[in-house]
């Protein structure tokens, strides 16, 4: 009896563990509806502009309506560094490349300590990446995360990065204190849990 006691509470602690094991981990995120108007401004790319005081203007009033837009629309904005950069190509010769972001800040929303930004050949921002690395490795970026989930429920980061030099940040922040009020308020803001394998 003992002995089948023992065997019964063997494969129970087997088979839960084997349950946990197999699953990878998940992760909350908050995300809202990913629409046409988000495409333009969360193009899987980034911009080299240093100081947009340098920009003259429909080149600045450009610059400024976009980062508008990034502001209140990203599900999240944070201070990151690109601490790695991969680069593949597939059997079909498209080129893919995989920023991995060391997340130092988050303005607002949610981020993982580390997150991997994908850009492939035919996004509207592979021409910003590719050729540019010794540009963004190990370099400080503002990044505007936004989430976009897919019809089968896969949730995948759209994005965009500027370059985090005192006169881009400061117009960020100044965005963020401004607009804050209307992203915390954004009806269509819900939670979706993300698995990873």
């Amino acid at each position: 009896m003992l002995r089948r006691f023992f065997l019964w509470a063997l494969t129970l602690s087997f088979l839960g563990g084997a349950a946990f094991g197999c699953g990878g981990s998940q992760e909350t995120r908050v995300i809202t509806a990913f629409t046409a108007e988000h495409e333009p401004v969360f193009e899987n790319g980034m911009d080299m502009v240093r100081d947009p005081e340098s920009l003259e203007g429909a080149w600045l009033g450009s610059w400024e309506d976009e980062l508008d837009a990034r502001v209140t629309l990203a599900d999240a904005v944070v201070l990151a560094t690109v601490r790695t950069i991969r680069h593949d190509t597939d059997l079909d010769r498209r080129e893919t490349y995989r920023l991995v972001l060391n997340i130092e800040r988050e303005y607002v929303g949610e981020a993982e300590d580390e997150e991997t930004l994908v850009v492939r050949e035919g996004d509207a921002g592979f021409g910003t990446i590719e050729g540019n690395e010794d540009r963004i490795l190990d370099e400080q970026f503002i990044g505007f995360l936004k989430w976009q989930e897919d019809d089968v429920g896969e949730v995948r980061i759209r994005w965009h990065l500027a370059q985090a030099t005192d006169q881009v940040a400061t117009r960020v922040r100044d965005l963020l204190a401004r607009r804050r009020q209307v992203i915390q308020r954004d009806p269509s803001r819900r939670r979706v849990v993300v698995h990873r394998n």
